[in-house]
């Protein structure tokens, strides 16, 4: 199961190596918070049926909740280039139900709520479910995650913040 930290790191090489360059941090950061935001329904979802639109891993993480999210937060914050900026931020709140659909925890995602109740599961599974071996559940996500994620983001800002690094002519 993914943990909010997991999906940051994911949204951050996002937010790296599809805004406009060089990274802005800006967009980068808000990438990363957005990568977690689908999570929110766990502040109220505990004890609701899976089937209800409000339950979690449902609307929350359907892809009508990552496009409207996505329009409120980049009108709501950018003031110019808001098609561009849009992108990282949608990318990024896509990426938790696509990470969330490697775990074998709870039914599914409901990536197309509230017109289906329908869950989805990608055939691949690594990510597991929570069993009580903490360690070694942090360290597969770790593994498989964070650390490409961390790496990723490292190395575009790396190689985009350079790009747009005027080069002195011969």
């Amino acid at each position: 199961m993914p943990t909010p930290i997991s999906h940051a790191a994911v949204g951050l090489a996002i937010g790296v190596w599809t805004a406009p360059a060089p990274p802005d941090t800006r967009v980068c950061v808000l990438a990363a918070a957005c990568a977690a935001l689908p999570d929110i329904d766990v502040l109220w979802s505990s004890g609701l049926p899976h089937t209800s639109p409000f339950a979690h891993r449902a609307l929350t993480h359907s892809i009508l909740f990552a496009v409207v999210a996505t329009i409120v937060i980049t009108s709501a914050v950018f003031r110019q280039n808001r098609a561009r900026l849009a992108l990282p931020l949608g990318l990024a709140l896509l990426s938790h139900s696509c990470l969330d659909a490697l775990s074998t925890y709870s039914l599914g995602i409901a990536f197309l709520a509230p017109f289906s109740e329908h869950r989805f599961r990608f055939p691949w599974t690594p990510l597991g479910r929570p069993n009580g071996m903490i360690l070694s559940q942090l360290a597969v996500e770790s593994l498989l995650v964070l650390v490409p994620a961390l790496l990723l983001a490292w190395l575009g800002w790396r190689i985009r913040g350079r790009s747009a690094v005027p080069t002195p002519s011969a």
